[in-house]
């Protein structure tokens, strides 16, 4: 009976390496857990010399649904041969989990290789009497309570990020949660909330069409699309939240195939076409390959994680 579990161990260890070798042999399904046009934009770009380096189509399937949960389990339920990915910002995969209760973790994929990484942009209205940073946080500490800001949804890596950039301040600034960054957005250029944190993707064409005024980033410095927004950094807070956007596999995936993954995808990301299309929508790419991003993703879910159960938010996965 030994004898037969080991040969069985074998065979398919066996199995397991041809395929790896062949790999590609077949369209590669790229799951984005997030409605079209958000992040599934940040690989689009890459379709083509992606499927040029691998030889076979990718497909990109949009699931959208509990910040990213309902994507990313399906992701985590397929198998783990190469022929499904998820391309998503670690918050479906760290944060999401803890907030629905979903059975899987980040230890259910295998991270193969970041692509963007983007810091989170404090902005109010032009008109607002809060003209900088630094005004805002005075206004918390002597006014605690009194002032409000719109976040993409409580819980999210994004209102965590925010409420630990405010504390580190010394501010006091209510948090008005919404379902997603586009009403976020209305919510501020509508005049209901004194301020607001989102991507600079969706608030900087504001700013550059004048109607919002951008007071820093989260980062731990300026961000290279938007040179001229200052850091938090700069006003004493030390605090940085980046947002890191990539390709993971389910767990188990052959390191054969996830190494031939990340080399066509850090080839890809490299070609300047690419990095001015990513600059252009205010991204930056930044790219990790299969051990770094694991690194990143451990010390995401460490940070976040601590933040969650300081706040008391979520169920620890």
């Amino acid at each position: 009976m030994f004898r037969r579990a080991v040969l069985g161990c074998l065979s398919a260890f066996v199995a397991l390496a041809a395929h790896a070798a062949d790999y590609p042999v077949k369209p590669i399904r790229v799951i984005v857990p997030y409605a079209a046009g958000g992040a599934d934009l940040y690989i689009r770009p890459l379709q083509e010399k992606l499927q040029a380096a691998l030889g076979q189509p990718l497909v990109i399937e949009n699931v959208g649904g509990g910040g990213g949960a309902v994507g990313a389990a399906k992701a985590a339920r397929s198998e783990a041969d190469g022929y499904t990915l998820l391309f998503a910002g670690t918050g479906a995969i760290i944060t999401a989990p803890r907030l629905t209760g979903a059975s899987y973790t980040w230890r259910d994929f295998a991270p193969v290789a970041n692509v963007v990484a983007i810091p989170f942009t404090w902005v109010v209205r032009q008109d607002s009497p809060i003209d900088s940073f630094a005004r805002l946080l005075e206004l918390g500490r002597s006014r605690p309570g009194t002032l409000s800001y719109a976040s993409p949804g409580h819980g999210t890596s994004t209102q965590m990020g925010a409420d630990a950039i405010l504390a580190a301040g010394g501010a006091a600034v209510t948090e008005i949660p919404y379902q997603g960054g586009a009403p976020a957005l209305s919510a501020v250029l509508g005049g209901h909330v004194d301020a607001m944190i989102g991507a600079p993707s969706i608030v900087m064409p504001q700013v550059e069409a004048g109607t919002l005024r951008a007071l820093a980033v989260t980062g731990p410095a300026r961000f290279a699309p938007t040179p001229d927004v200052p850091a938090v950094g700069e006003f004493g807070v030390d605090v940085h939240v980046v947002a890191n956007y990539g390709f993971f596999a389910p767990r188990g995936t052959p390191e054969a195939i996830v190494r031939r993954l990340a080399g066509a995808i850090q080839a890809a990301v490299a070609d300047p076409a690419y990095v001015a299309t990513m600059r252009k929508g205010y991204n930056d790419v930044a790219f990790l390959g299969p051990q770094d991003y694991t690194s990143a993703v451990q010390e995401e879910d460490r940070y976040f994680g601590g933040l969650m159960d300081q706040a008391g938010v979520g169920a620890a996965p």
